[in-house]
């Protein structure tokens, strides 16, 4: 089966289309931002803006997740 590769993770999704993107970074997340992933505004805050407000790094968390991701495509495979 082939799969299409993932699209790459950027501060400007939200955290809603991240997770749609690839559902394994809800732990990265979690890490990073706390109960965020649950809030009723996931679907309209972007990565960035939850960094801002968590005061993390959000090149950081994009990094993790991006290749976090990468890794789960490549073992699908």
């Amino acid at each position: 089966m082939n799969q299409r590769p993932r699209k790459k993770i950027t501060k400007e999704m939200t955290i809603k289309e991240v997770l749609e993107v690839c559902p394994e970074a809800a732990e990265i997340l979690h890490k990073y931002l706390g109960h965020c992933i649950t809030c009723p505004s996931a679907h309209l805050e972007t990565l960035a803006l939850g960094a801002h407000f968590h005061e993390k790094d959000v090149k950081e968390i994009v990094d993790e997740i991006n290749e976090a991701c990468s890794k789960i495509s490549k073992k699908r495979k």
